[in-house]
């Protein structure tokens, strides 16, 4: 999820499934190419209405994830390849939404109690896949 007016632009891929580089409100990133077809590479520029999935690493507890982050930060930390640690506030928890700055990724769990709104923690991200939103 993009904050209004944020624009993903494509700077480069290797194809469908493969890496591609991506500039999201002025921070490049690595992620999966979910944009490319099959037969043909996507042409460098705007991708339009982006969306995400992520495939992450799930935290052993969420006890853990909040004490990793304990200056509240919201940022993406490029670890290696397209893998990250995300640091944020958690928006929501069934499922788990986490605010990194950049952006907010639904993560496809669920937190363990309601009152995690509004904390942060540092989670594991393995992929970030970027997709075109139908028309």
């Amino acid at each position: 999820m993009l904050r209004l007016g944020v624009e993903v632009v494509l700077i480069d891929t290797e194809g469908r499934a493969r890496s591609a580089e991506i500039e999201v409100d002025g921070q490049r990133l690595v992620v999966e190419d979910g944009v490319s077809s099959a037969e043909r590479a996507a042409d460098p520029g705007p991708i339009g209405e982006a969306r995400f999935q992520v495939i992450l690493v799930e935290p052993d507890s969420w006890e853990r994830a909040v004490s990793k982050n304990p200056a509240r930060e919201q940022k993406l930390e490029h670890l290696q390849g397209w893998r990250y640690r995300g640091y944020g506030e958690i928006v929501a928890i069934d499922p788990v939404r986490i605010d990194l700055g950049v952006l907010t990724l639904q993560l496809g769990l669920s937190a363990d109690t309601p009152d995690r709104v509004g904390q942060y923690a540092a989670i594991e991200i393995d992929r970030i896949r970027v997709f075109r939103t139908p028309a």
